[in-house]
């Protein structure tokens, strides 16, 4: 027990970052299932005494949790919410086996071991990234960022500041509190150091902001703590933090302004009026207006981000850049309430166990005043302290790996191993119930990642396929995707465009025509799942427009630009559309609007020329 669930949920922690942070379900179903099977062995130990966890914590966390559930439960797109429904039940197995079962600091500080270790490769993939590697990834990962911001394992420079202003905080914590030996606290000072260059790195302007704030945040509670064992010391400490804080700042602004990438990034933050943010969030505030009760659903900011996108932004709004605004839009005030409860909760817990473990554990030693579990809560106080102001400008919550993180955070909070209430639970009591409970979610939790995981895993070698131009393969990829799991729409769309694509290079007329047929079929399938999605609007339009169906496509595309009006691709792939049909004055109308949101108005010309250049006798007898 002391070894085994310790163990299996340092390498969920340790295996999603790998995985370029769990962003596709596939890469971080396995994840899940380590810690999943750590909540199911943990059966053999649901007697082992333990401290107890705050019970406001617990209650606040088992009410978010199961507010999460129903959402995923009644969402209007099953597929979209499934990858919140996988993280919620990742990130509360996490969060129960910390509060539950790993409460001596021994155990804690190992795990906080492998997380350092694990952000000292991301610093060191992010140095060969930002020298010039710019595609460099471990694992044989592809990198789309060709720019020298740096990323690490992970796919976004924020999500690796995410990750590394927070580990940074825990690391510190050890350097100036712990009761390690001096050499393993040199250590952890210079991954602290280490860290915060790989933030600087990133380049990202609200990881350089709430990592301030975190250690300003760090440096207020040091003071506070010293106030209680030291108060004659007060002055002194201020003081000195204060010097080292300017020292530190003036001196890392100065490097930083040097490199001429860092310095753009640093001059963009007086600027961020201009953001694309505020449209992002302009649009996350309508769809909010839609249910701002009960929210929209879990995923549906996918789509709902494309119908009130501004003009300005032209990139694809997966997520609001703000977890605070899309968990507001996507499960309304009631979410957000649940969540600040929670926030509420575990930071009073942890700001209230500093001032215990100080009062019995610092006022009453006659050695240095140091403690492991002081040096843990501080940490992870200060890194709830940069999530919380990274969290305004970026969605580190919804990266599974950095969710996944905190709520190895949070459990610290909800339970800091410090209480002198220790028993053994009873069968009839409440804190048995939460054992057996968490047993039966890694139960559900290992038969729902089997039972999804390899249509996941085909999806994804699909996927590949097509990137790769592979098209036989990615069909055949798709058709067993699909056998395995008919209700995921990606698939669908692999499988139509792979028929799509392989139709505008055939030159057999009746194989070239059989082959749109199969990719109408297939993005018509998929729309039965996801009938808001844009991308199958358009590729079934283009379809369409390849079987001379062009009544039929005209619907497809007007369906896209109700649901995105205001993305330029649409209105060049209707052009090209309008071409085929020889409706010449509507094409200039679209083809000037493509070109005012600043798009190239010739995309999908060139597909729209092969069409019409095919068998020119054939399409004159028709």
């Amino acid at each position: 027990m002391n070894f085994l669930i310790p163990a299996l949920l340092t390498a969920c922690l340790v295996l999603i970052q790998c995985f370029i942070g769990g962003t596709r379900l596939v890469f971080s179903l396995p994840a899940y299932a380590l810690v999943a099977a750590a909540a199911v062995l943990s059966v053999f130990w649901v007697r082992r005494p333990g401290v107890k966890p705050a019970p406001a914590c617990l209650i606040s966390t088992l009410l978010l949790a199961g507010y999460v559930f129903y959402s995923v439960w009644v969402a209007p797109v099953p597929y979209l919410a499934r990858t919140d429904g996988f993280m919620a039940a990742g990130v509360l197995l996490v969060y129960l086996l910390t509060t539950l079962y790993i409460h001596d600091s021994r155990s804690r500080l190992w795990i906080a071991a492998a997380l350092l270790g694990v952000g000292v490769v991301h610093v060191a993939v992010s140095l060969l990234q930002f020298q010039g590697h710019n595609g460099f990834m471990l694992f044989g990962f592809v990198r789309a960022d060709t720019s020298c911001r740096a990323s690490g394992m992970l796919i976004c420079g924020n999500h690796l500041a995410g990750y590394l202003e927070s580990v940074a905080l825990i690391a510190l914590g050890i350097t100036i509190w712990s009761r390690c030996k001096l050499a393993t606290k040199l250590l952890a000072g210079y991954i602290t150091a280490l860290c915060y260059l790989g933030v600087i790195l990133s380049g990202s302007r609200g990881g350089y902001l709430s990592s301030i704030f975190s250690l300003v945040v760090f440096g207020a509670l040091s003071v506070w703590i010293i106030y209680f064992y030291k108060r004659y010391s007060m002055g002194a400490a201020i003081l000195g933090m204060v010097t080292a804080g300017v020292l530190i700042l003036c001196t890392t602004g100065f490097l930083m302004t040097r490199n001429p990438y860092i310095h753009q990034r640093i001059h963009a933050i007086s600027e961020a009026s201009k953001d694309v943010r505020v449209y992002n969030w302009l649009a996350t505030l309508d769809q909010f207006k839609l249910n701002p009760v009960w929210g929209t659903g879990p995923g549906t900011h996918l789509y709902y981000g494309r119908l009130f996108r501004r003009p300005q932004i032209q990139n694809d709004p997966i997520h609001s850049h703000g977890d605070y605004l899309e968990l507001l839009a996507e499960y309304g005030i009631v979410g957000e309430l649940l969540a600040l409860a929670f926030l509420i909760t575990h930071l009073s817990n942890g700001i209230r166990s500093l001032r215990e473990i100080t009062l019995r554990r610092l006022c009453n030693t006659l050695v240095s005043p140091r403690s492991n579990a002081l040096a843990l809560t501080l940490g992870a106080t200060a890194a709830v302290a940069a999530l919380m102001a990274h969290s305004v400008v970026d969605f580190n919550m919804h990266i599974p790996s950095n969710a996944l993180l905190f709520a190895f955070l949070f459990g610290l909070l909800g339970n800091t191993g410090t209480g002198h209430n220790i028993q053994s639970p009873t069968w009839a009591s409440p804190g048995m119930a939460l054992r057996v409970g968490l047993v039966l979610l890694g139960i559900a939790t290992l038969a729902g990642i089997g039972y999804r995981y390899k249509g996941e895993e085909l999806t994804e070698k699909a996927r590949v396929a097509l990137r790769k131009s592979q098209y036989q393969h990615s069909v055949h990829q798709a058709a067993q995707a699909i056998k395995e799991d008919p209700s995921n729409p990606h698939p669908y769309f692999y499988q139509g465009e792979a028929y799509r694509m392989m139709a505008l290079r055939m030159k057999v007329p009746a194989l070239r025509s059989t082959l749109f047929e199969n990719a109408i079929t297939a993005f018509r399938n998929g729309l039965k799942l996801f009938p808001q999605d844009e991308s199958f609007l358009v590729r079934l339009g283009q379809a369409l427009d390849g079987a001379r169906r062009f009544e039929e496509a005209d619907q497809a595309y007007l369906t896209a630009l109700r649901w995105d009006p205001n993305m330029g691709l649409l209105y060049s792939y209707y052009a090209a559309h309008l071409h085929l049909t020889g409706q010449q004055e509507s094409e200039k109308k679209y083809l000037e609007a493509a070109k005012q949101l600043g798009t190239n108005p010739n995309i999908g010309m060139k597909e729209a020329h092969s069409i019409l250049e095919f068998e020119p006798a054939s399409l004159d007898q028709e």
